[in-house]
């Protein structure tokens, strides 16, 4: 009894005196653009890799066991996870194409879902701004991840 009551006792003084102080500064994230290759692996297992598989399987539930290669595909395995990736989705190469393809609702539910909730979720998960042709025309966009078809 007497151990447990100083072990408890001890665990209290460690969270009284752990963290932080109110009075220094957050630590601010490294940019992703600024991360090292092993940095970047690291936050995409630890980040991105959790967040986009609750944010997919949500979705649809078929993404539940997201891996890395649900989204880098070869990449993985030859150490480059290069993107855009050509194994995933290609999509329409101009404006009308595209419009033709979100005939399909299938189609338009996926791109609908990528606008509205990929785009702003890896852009911030990025720390970059999402695609905005007037704003930000270097922005997050299905470029990033996808390849597109020729343009007619």
């Amino acid at each position: 009894m007497t151990l447990k009551r100083i072990s408890m006792t001890l665990c209290l003084l460690v969270a009284a005196c752990g963290g932080a102080d109110e009075n220094e500064p957050a630590e601010q994230p490294i940019p992703y653009e600024e991360m090292s290759f092993a940095q970047r692996d690291a936050f995409m297992r630890a980040v991105v890799l959790p967040e986009m598989t609750k944010t997919f399987s949500a979705f649809d539930a078929k993404f539940a066991n997201m891996t890395c290669e649900t989204c880098h595909g070869a990449g993985v395995a030859a150490g480059t996870y290069a993107m855009p990736n050509p194994q995933i989705e290609v999509l329409p190469g101009s404006e009308e194409a595209f419009i033709e393809y979100n005939k399909d609702p299938e189609h338009a539910k996926w791109s609908q879902f990528m606008i509205d909730e990929v785009w702003p979720q890896m852009a911030d998960l990025l720390q970059v701004a999402p695609f905005d042709p007037a704003t930000a025309p270097m922005g997050f966009s299905c470029s990033n991840c996808h390849t597109h078809s020729a343009a007619p």
